[in-house]
């Protein structure tokens, strides 16, 4: 019963993740209840997907470092920095300016080498920024916390980097363990189950992220709106920036970078800003999670016909 439901859960991603976060808007009472898990949720969603992860790939990307190097280095620094500079032009207020930046920080969503096959690109770079990058965050959330930001933190240094070894270095180290003892082809013949695994995890986080926002949503829907509208803005011109920047690559390469900038991990920036970045921060997550949910059916055509048409 439980591997036929994480199986219809594999098999209808993409509507059962767009259903949760209007579940959490619709059933608050539920988001509420829900809330508590998000931290567990984040961790297992992240474990199950480097268990699923193609690991002769990311060797493969790592034969050419200067690629790999590039594309991280704007994935994690150059985007905030960027981002920093636009809301900073265009006098954004405070909180969401810097919710805007970690949001610019955070490494691709677990979700992004699916997205990427999907949609036609090359999901082994998706793969390597995804993973690469989500081990690097522990050196690079750093100074975009402190020095770009010059955030006043409610948690000391020690505290915050045991959140970020709890929920960063926690998954690398029980995926890597579990690969070691667990035979590849067992794996393999369950990775349908472990997909409906993921969504499910990343569902009790599309409910639990609503919490709070349907109360402020009748409160003060302006807000609310303005919110989501960044989040889209943010999500089109990283996507667009990303592609631009990495056309020298090719073109499927160049808009799989392009969804990676896009699409960020945000659930990982909210758990480990916990108590640093703000109310606002909260907000703009669950408000985040709307173009990464809703754009891969609207714009999969458009992939399509980039990736057909002649150089």
């Amino acid at each position: 019963m439980t591997s036929q439901f994480l199986t219809v859960l594999a098999r209808h991603a993409r509507p059962v993740l767009a259903g949760g976060i209007f579940a959490g808007l619709l059933l608050p009472d539920l988001a509420a209840l829900l809330r508590p898990l998000m931290e567990a949720a984040v961790v297992t969603s992240l474990t199950l997907s480097m268990l699923r992860t193609d690991w002769p790939s990311i060797v493969a990307y790592g034969r050419r470092p200067a690629r790999a190097g590039t594309a991280l280095g704007w994935i994690l620094l150059g985007a905030p920095a960027l981002t920093l500079a636009a809301v900073a032009a265009l006098g954004v207020p405070a909180g969401l300016a810097v919710a805007l930046v970690f949001a610019a920080a955070a490494p691709p969503v677990t979700a992004a080498p699916a997205f990427a096959l999907l949609l036609g690109l090359d999901a082994a770079l998706a793969l390597v920024v995804l993973v690469v990058g989500t081990a690097l965050l522990p050196l690079t959330l750093g100074p975009v916390a402190f020095w770009l930001l010059d955030l006043e933190l409610s948690v000391g240094l020690g505290p915050f980097l045991l959140r970020i070894a709890i929920f960063i270095g926690l998954p690398f180290l029980v995926s890597g363990i579990s690969r070691r003892y667990i035979q590849r082809g067992w794996l393999d013949a369950r990775a349908t189950e472990i997909n409906g695994a993921i969504v499910l995890a990343l569902v009790v986080f599309a409910i639990g992220i609503m919490d709070g926002v349907t109360a402020r949503l009748l409160a003060d829907p302006w807000t609310v709106a303005g919110f989501a509208g960044a989040a889209f803005a943010l999500n089109f011109a990283l996507q667009a920036l990303g592609t631009g920047a990495f056309l020298w690559m090719g073109r499927r390469q160049a808009l799989t970078m392009g969804l990676c900038s896009g699409y960020r991990n945000m659930a990982i920036m909210l758990v480990l800003t916990a108590g640093i970045a703000g109310p606002d921060m909260w907000l703009y997550v669950a408000m985040a999670q709307l173009p990464m949910y809703i754009l891969p059916m609207l714009t999969n055509p458009l992939y399509r016909r980039l990736l057909d048409a002649p150089v």
